[in-house]
This record gives C-alpha cells, sequence and structure tokens, in this order.
C-alpha cells in the first residue's frame, strides 16, 4: 500500500515537473496595446527601440526591441525587473552572465552592473518594470 502511494505521488510530482517545464508565462496587461505589436520600420533600425506602456507613481512598464547590445550601464534610484517576450539574449553583470529565453524574467536591483546583448537572429523582446516610474535620467554608463 505505501510503495502504491509513493508510486503516485512521483507519478504526480513527475507530471506536474514536465508541465511546468512545457509551459511558458505570459505578460498580461490591463492596457492591451502591447499584445502583438508592430514595429515601424524606423524602431526596426535602432539597436533599441522602446514603446513606453504605462506610468504610475510607483512603476513604469515598457517594450524594449533590442537588435544588438546596451552599453554597460546601472540605474542608480530604480529596480528593474524583466520577462522576455521573444528572442534569445545574455544579460551580462560584473562577475556573470546568463542566457534569457522566451518567458525567463530577471529582477535587476538599482545599482547593479548590467547590460543586455541580443544573440538570436531577430531582435529580442522583453518587458520591462521599473520601480519607482523611469523618467528616462537614471542610466549611467560605466566601463
Amino acid at each position: 500500500m505505501l510503495y502504491r502511494m509513493m508510486k503516485y505521488k512521483l507519478l504526480l510530482l513527475f507530471g506536474f515537473l514536465l508541465l511546468g517545464c512545457t509551459h511558458h508565462s505570459k505578460v498580461v496587461l490591463e492596457n492591451k496595446g502591447y499584445q502583438n505589436v508592430q514595429w515601424t520600420e524606423e524602431e526596426k533600425q535602432k539597436e533599441i527601440a522602446i514603446r513606453h506602456l504605462s506610468r504610475s507613481e510607483y512603476s513604469s512598464s515598457h517594450l524594449l526591441r533590442v537588435k544588438g547590445a546596451e552599453e554597460p550601464h546601472i540605474h542608480d534610484y530604480h529596480d528593474l525587473t524583466v520577462t522576455v517576450i521573444s528572442g534569445k539574449s545574455i544579460l551580462h553583470f560584473k562577475d556573470h552572465e546568463v542566457v534569457l529565453e522566451k518567458g525567463d524574467v530577471v529582477h535587476i536591483q538599482k545599482g547593479r552592473y548590467h547590460w543586455a546583448e541580443n544573440i538570436d537572429p531577430e531582435a529580442s523582446v522583453v518587458f520591462a518594470v521599473f520601480s519607482p516610474a523611469y523618467k528616462g535620467k537614471d542610466k549611467r554608463l560605466v566601463k
């Protein structure tokens, strides 16, 4: 009896693990303007194109299309959470790097040296949330 219960629990656990490995997360906002975004030809030519989606007192959300690479930088006053919508990128930190693919989420605390590099044949698209709301002036370039 105990053996059968263990067998069923292991089977159930394996099923959940398999399901977890095949399901990708979604980004859902009240404003559906971010879904099926059609980037303009001008935006497609840029190394990094940005669409501002929403802003409140506490946070702002943006879509970024990354064709090339960012310059290494630090955000002194903002935490940043990024969800990869499409593509494949390397997120570089001072002491290590992480390969990110569709569905991956990363949180970058303020003051953390980082930069993203697209490694996909197509541009990568990410959903980025800054807290507090980003006003475009908190990107200190670092070499």
